[in-house]
């Protein structure tokens, strides 16, 4: 159905981008508040030491944003495609 099509894209795609960038500012501010030298502000650092910490979530939805949706979107093609 072309609505899971666009469930996928308007959805899927948004939520997991937010989903890193949640997981990012709940990262950051729990060392924030714990009065980490490094949390003071937003930096590459950061970003680079929540890459490292919750490597396995970060990609699993670089993953599913990359790999699996578009697999997702051409699949969904070719089946609606044959039943044509």
């Amino acid at each position: 159905h072309w609505l899971a099509t666009y469930f996928v894209i308007w959805y899927g795609v948004p939520y997991m981008t937010y989903d890193i960038f949640a997981m990012y500012l709940s990262h950051y501010y729990r060392y924030h508040v714990k009065g980490h030298e490094d949390y003071k502000q937003h930096s590459l650092r950061t970003v680079n030491s929540f890459v490292r910490r919750e490597f396995l979530l970060v990609l699993h939805h670089i993953a599913l944003l990359t790999i699996l949706l578009p697999i997702t979107l051409v699949w969904r093609g070719r089946d609606a495609g044959a039943l044509r």
